[in-house]
């Protein structure tokens, strides 16, 4: 595929993102996970319990409602027929999933600028290191991009709607029991909780590990090298479940 015939299908795709309402979560959100923490902690463990609330749910929340508002929105322009033809399916994919991710990294900014305003009317009762909580929060994102091709190669076979309700539960429920044990890199949805705790010594359940210091390198050069391995095994997955549909439909035509 040319350079130019690619660089059109993300303009293409980035103008159907860009028109869409659903850039509106990515300030709404975070909001959320802010408001909600402050809530339930006040302002002493705002740090803490609003990084854990991101990661814990509404991460994956706002994942689960990008590709749903992209699911929903070429289910109405007609069942994904616009791009179920030709050569160029996968890379139509890529470019949504890339975008997302974008938007991803862009609502990552406003929950830090958020945070970070709060922060600083209560300057005299926390103190944050809001560089430190950055990267924090950008590798938990990155951490967690293997979710999008997952939920577009089953999404086929899936409810979309139960798709997105599933994904969070399982990263709010499920993941943080795992995240404690032995065999947490099996399963890709601990990679942001085990991110928080090298990072933070924040645990799955929101509380802070006062046994742990310093920086664990190690697990997050581990957790991103699989967090890179899994994004790729299901965008193959989800290119494996295209050229079989395309291959189906030349034999059926």
């Amino acid at each position: 595929m040319g350079v130019n015939k690619m660089n059109n299908i993300f303009k293409s795709e980035w103008l159907k993102q860009k028109s869409s309402s659903d850039k509106k979560l990515l300030i709404f959100i975070p909001f959320l996970a802010i408001f909600i923490a402050f809530i339930l902690a006040g302002p002493i463990n705002l740090e803490s319990f609003s990084i854990y609330w991101w990661e814990g749910i509404f991460l994956y929340t706002l994942l689960g409602l990008l590709f749903l508002a992209d699911y929903n929105a070429e289910e109405n322009a007609g069942s994904f027929q616009n791009i179920s033809f030709g050569r160029n399916t996968f890379t139509i994919y890529l470019a949504k999933i890339l975008l997302k991710l974008k938007d991803i990294l862009i609502s990552t900014f406003i929950f830090t600028i958020i945070f970070y305003g709060i922060s600083r009317l209560f300057s005299g009762m926390i103190t944050v290191d809001i560089t430190k909580d950055f990267i924090c929060l950008l590798l938990i994102g990155f951490s967690s991009a293997w979710t999008l091709p997952l939920l577009y190669f089953l999404s086929k076979w899936v409810n979309s709607y139960l798709l997105l309700a599933v994904n969070s539960l399982i990263c709010l429920l499920v993941a943080p029991l795992i995240t404690q044990t032995s065999i947490w890199f099996i399963f890709p949805y601990t990679y942001h909780y085990k991110i928080a705790h090298a990072f933070l010594h924040l645990k799955p359940s929101g509380d802070l590990d006062i046994a742990a210091s310093g920086l664990d390198t190690m697990t997050i050069l581990v957790v991103m090298g699989l967090s890179i391995l899994v994004f790729a095994s299901f965008l193959s997955l989800l290119k494996w479940r295209i050229t079989d549909e395309q291959n189906y439909k030349k034999r059926i035509t």
